[in-house]
């Protein structure tokens, strides 16, 4: 454990700074489905109990979550709630040496890249029961809301607001080249159309890149298909089929050909989302996820509209898929999982709680919650509620966390597209290897 420990602890710096990849998994100490959490104590009502609460983010979230921690401690007198917070530069190499140290907080805030490894060596507490009992309450919450908590069929983390990729657009453009809006449903026929006749009628480019671009586009393609990018044990990737990276690939490759997309260079100018191609007006729409719709919006100067990623005629599922900005996890070594659960179920699903919050991590997973926020939204939170809504309804659930080795195949897959759309390699060139570099980097970071 200590030595596994030390490894994150010398890692983490680099995987923090990406935000992408998980731990390497140890055989051994695998959770168990249904594994029942751990056995406390009955404490009496008035027996003061004190919980240690962490997690990163900015001022404005620390403001928020000590309100709301105020105001769980008005209603449960009894358990006294101690902060510890931080950016999120230095937030995992404390989380490391309070786990080798056995003292891990009560509560603390959990990322998708770090939960399984985390869960994997025994430092969670499971939450099945307190979801069945009903202390923990989701039943407000859809299935694809709560599943990027699970590993193994156990809950290790609730999920603190939800965003999903998303295809973000100018309606005004739309209007005035006489196009349609885009649909739920639309197809990727749709969407060649679409680009095409905004880029011949106002002469700038139909939109900033392929929809997801280059790894989180071809990623919901193969979801679409009915796989998943990486297989169970992130050894290799997880579809066989190299002729689905081709037709991915050749719908941009025909669209860059007719200046209907930008070429690389154009895109590597773009270094935020103040110079985005539809910020400047150059593009008529932009791939984002869409917790980055205010800031967008902000830096336009004007009203953009949500649209989903083009569904596959025929698709196996929706390559559409709910991702947990964040989530709250208990440590096993608590020994009072019971009122850390309590206050997990206050923060989730308390009206007045999320009054405070504002969805600053993210849109809640309770639709109670959501729907009491509503009248008190910008039009443009308004805008990211509806379309997480949306995709609730049309998506399927989240992929595993991507394996060690996941930032390497970014990187590859990246440069292996700007190969392709300068044409220095064919399509079939580019999926065979990427194919064997992407297996050969995933196969050398499972040993």
């Amino acid at each position: 454990m200590k030595k596994w420990l030390a490894g994150i602890l010398i890692g983490v710096m680099a995987m923090s700074m990406l935000m992408t990849g998980c731990g390497e998994k140890v055989p051994g100490d695998t959770p168990e489905e249904g594994s029942a959490p751990v056995k406390q104590t009955e404490k009496d009502a008035s027996e003061q109990v004190e919980l240690r609460l962490m997690w990163w983010g900015s001022q404005n979230r620390h403001d928020r979550t000590l309100e709301v921690t105020d105001k769980f401690r008005e209603k449960y007198p009894n358990i006294m709630i101690e902060p510890e917070f931080s950016g999120w530069d230095g937030y995992w190499e404390k989380i490391a040496a309070q786990a080798a140290a056995n003292n891990l907080p009560d509560i603390f805030q959990q990322d998708y890249a770090y939960l399984k490894q985390y869960a994997e060596k025994g430092l969670l507490a499971g939450l099945n029961d307190y979801v069945e009992s009903k202390q923990l309450d989701l039943t407000d919450a859809s299935e694809n809301s709560i599943s990027g908590g699970k590993i193994n069929g156990n809950l290790y983390g609730v999920n603190l607001g939800t965003n999903s990729l998303t295809v973000a657009y100018d309606p005004a453009l739309f209007q005035s080249a006489g196009v349609p809006q885009p649909q739920p449903g639309w197809t990727w026929e749709d969407y060649m159309e679409t680009v095409r006749k905004l880029h011949q009628a106002l002469g700038i480019y139909g939109d900033g890149s392929i929809p997801g671009n280059y790894f989180h586009g071809l990623k919901h393609y193969v979801r679409q298909h009915g796989f998943t990018f990486y297989n169970a044990d992130g050894s290799k990737l997880g579809y066989e089929d190299d002729q689905l990276f081709v037709n991915f690939f050749k719908r941009e490759l025909d669209l860059v050909r007719e200046g209907v997309l930008p070429k690389p260079d154009v895109r590597l100018e773009i270094k935020s989302v103040e110079n985005e191609l539809i910020v400047e007006g150059k593009a008529a729409m932009s791939q984002v996820h869409s917790n980055q719709l205010v800031a967008m919006v902000k830096a336009a100067d004007r009203p953009l509209s949500l649209a989903m990623i083009p569904s596959l005629k025929g698709e196996k599922k929706p390559g559409h898929y709910l991702k947990p900005s964040m989530f709250f996890s208990v440590a096993k070594s608590s020994k009072n999982v019971s009122e850390a659960v309590q206050f997990i179920n206050y923060f989730t699903n308390d009206v007045e709680a999320n009054k405070v919050l504002m969805a600053e991590r993210g849109v809640p997973i309770s639709s109670k919650v959501r729907e009491a926020l509503e009248p008190s939204l910008s039009d443009v939170q308004k805008t990211i509620f509806e379309y997480i809504n949306l995709v609730i309804e049309n998506s399927s659930p989240i992929d595993p966390p991507d394996p060690a080795g996941h930032s390497e195949v970014d990187k590859l897959l990246d440069n292996i597209q700007a190969e392709m759309l300068y044409e220095k390699i064919t399509l079939e060139e580019g999926a065979e290897k990427f194919r064997t570099r992407a297996n050969q980097i995933l196969e050398k970071n499972k040993k």
